[in-house]
């Protein structure tokens, strides 16, 4: 990510829906370690090791996400940045509101109410949303208290001894943690965008705090772990543009960004990622002037080689269409692959999937995809 010229470079994949790796079992992928059988058609298999483990066992990272232990070994691929276990959660007790043989209706460890299916690749459904009003925000920060702030340290502390010696990168953040996305995730879409209007204060409340409590709690993970890249997520846009104006951005939201990315530096941590879906050319320039240093996953609806153009030092991972591996169209998957190619040969890009490789590609498909991929970034330009 460093722009230097080398030969190779990372062969890798953020990972995969459960529904496809199932479904690859059944196309010729060999099953060394099966799928747990509670594991939804719509769970994330990360494409990373387990955090801590370098081992054949484990299925789950230590944030209890899936690993995958399957396609990595069989196509040679890197493991994706693995993902530091953080909780941002005020760690509220779970409870099962209702249930039958096709879904489950639950309160979450973050107060939300939701109904997941309990076979599907459909994004969990939210009934109800904990922070409806100042009052609300006010009383749910109070649960965030130095006791609570101790136990997460202590926690993220004791996995630094076991990762001084790793052969995979590391991430810190994500979700929920973003300045757009985690005020979203506990209002509600609606709630957020009428409290830009109706009530801004409530809105820069909640994301001061939560700087401060990203600070104080990433703070010592930081001094005790090297952390290879960080990644704040907004997931702010949808395909036609961002579902808040630029202006809206710029008040709301980037002065937080600009004051993570200065505090994490400090550190010595020089890559720093956005992850935001959807077409999101109107609001890069401000996360470029934040000090961001990257974008994921670059959906294909955004062109990458136009962003690469204009931003020539901009770290750039993922924006390959998955579209072609669907079709299974061999022809459009090499036009696609050779349209990436400068991005490859220059460096500061990490191609993959632009997200989780869905259940409607076949086995066959992705592997003519990645053994290409692989072939290419093989033959790089030193």
């Amino acid at each position: 990510m460093s722009f230097e010229p080398f030969g190779g470079g990372m062969k890798t994949e953020f990972g995969y829906w459960a529904g496809a790796i199932r479904r690859w079992f059944a196309e010729g992928l060999p099953a060394r370690v099966p799928l747990p059988s509670a594991a939804l058609g719509g769970d994330l298999v990360r494409g990373s090791l387990a955090l801590g483990s370098e081992g054949e066992t484990e299925t789950r990272a230590g944030s209890a996400e899936l690993v995958d232990r399957n396609v990595m070994p069989l196509l040679g691929l890197d493991s994706y940045l693995a993902k530091f276990p953080i909780d941002f959660s005020p760690r509220l007790t779970k409870r099962i509101v209702e249930e039958d043989e096709k879904q489950r209706t639950l309160t979450d460890a973050y107060g939300l109410t939701v109904r997941v299916l309990k076979d599907g690749a459909a994004t969990p459904e939210v009934l109800d949303y904990p922070i409806k009003s100042r009052a609300d925000l006010e009383r749910y920060l109070e649960r965030y208290d130095a006791g609570l702030m101790r136990q997460l340290q202590a926690e993220a502390r004791s996995l630094a001894p076991g990762l001084a010696d790793r052969s995979y990168p590391i991430r810190l953040g994500g979700g929920p943690f973003g300045f757009t996305f985690f005020p979203r995730s506990l209002m509600g879409e609606v709630g957020y965008m009428t409290a830009l209007y109706e009530d801004p204060g409530l809105i820069h409340r909640f994301n001061e705090f939560f700087l401060g409590h990203a600070m104080e709690y990433w703070g010592k993970i930081l001094d005790a772990v090297e952390i290879d890249c960080v990644m704040i997520l907004e997931d702010v846009a949808y395909r036609n543009g961002p579902m808040i104006s630029p202006e809206m951005f710029e008040s709301f939201a980037l002065p937080y960004t600009e004051r993570l990315v200065d505090f994490v530096r400090q550190f010595g941590v020089d890559c720093i990622v956005v992850d935001c879906d959807g077409r999101i050319d109107a609001l890069i320039p401000l996360w470029v002037r934040a000090g961001v240093t990257g974008l994921f996953p670059v959906e294909a609806v955004n062109d990458i080689v136009s962003i690469r153009e204009a931003f020539p030092r901009l770290q750039l991972l993922g924006g390959i269409d998955k579209r072609p591996l669907i079709r299974g169209d061999r022809r459009r998957i090499d036009e696609e692959l050779e349209r990436v190619r400068p991005l490859v040969e220059r460096g500061g890009y990490l191609p993959h999937v632009d997200h989780a490789v869905p259940a409607d590609v076949a086995w066959e498909s992705f592997r003519c995809y990645r053994e290409r991929l692989n072939h290419m970034i093989d033959g790089r330009k030193g």
